[in-house]
């Protein structure tokens, strides 16, 4: 991953692959993950494990507590970056704004970004979000009623800032198709851009 480092952000709806594509990605490139699902949770004080069905934009999923989510997710991503290592991040990204802040970041400390867009068929992602309910492992509080209230409220991804010059930063990422094709497609693009 050449010389500088890199700001990955995986974005995209709830139940689409974003974390199992970056935790498999983080893996693969050995460089660190900070995920939305965790930051929250540790600064609302309740474990990883723990699950918090809030309703929709309400509790710990509030503007104000994803404001402070994200202000954490700049922070740690800037402290990695310092330190010299790649970074990926995996969250939402629903708003222009908080693409705005991972992008702003990148611009400022003049290293190179991506923002991988994780998308999926709706029935694949409403039988991934009906497991994922069931499954004692996962982080996310995700689930059927808050998806299509997600949906509505998910800004397209179109940044002007992702396409910069002669470079596309922007790569999406269809995971109806098999992860290690996900991940293929995704390697490409960071080695070759």
């Amino acid at each position: 991953m050449k010389d500088k480092p890199i700001l990955i952000a995986f974005a995209g709806l709830i139940g689409t692959g974003k974390s199992t594509l970056s935790g498999l990605l983080s893996k693969k490139l050995d460089i660190p993950i900070i995920s939305s699902d965790i930051v929250r949770k540790e600064l609302s004080g309740i474990s990883p494990a723990e699950h918090k069905y809030e309703d929709f934009e309400k509790g710990i999923y509030s503007k104000e507590w994803t404001d402070k989510t994200y202000t954490e997710i700049i922070k740690r991503a800037y402290n990695i970056l310092m330190k010299g290592s790649s970074v990926i991040i995996d969250a939402s990204l629903k708003k222009k704004s908080q693409r705005k802040l991972i992008l702003g970041l990148a611009v400022e400390m003049g290293i190179r970004f991506f923002i991988i867009e994780t998308i999926c068929k709706d029935e694949e992602i409403k039988k991934r979000l009906n497991y994922r309910l069931k499954s004692k492992r996962a982080t996310s509080d995700g689930r059927l009623e808050i998806y299509d209230k997600q949906k509505i409220d998910f800004d397209v991804i179109d940044d002007p800032e992702l396409v910069s010059g002669d470079r596309d930063s922007h790569i999406i990422v269809d995971t109806t198709e098999p992860v290690d094709v996900c991940i293929e497609k995704i390697l490409e693009r960071l080695i070759h851009d």
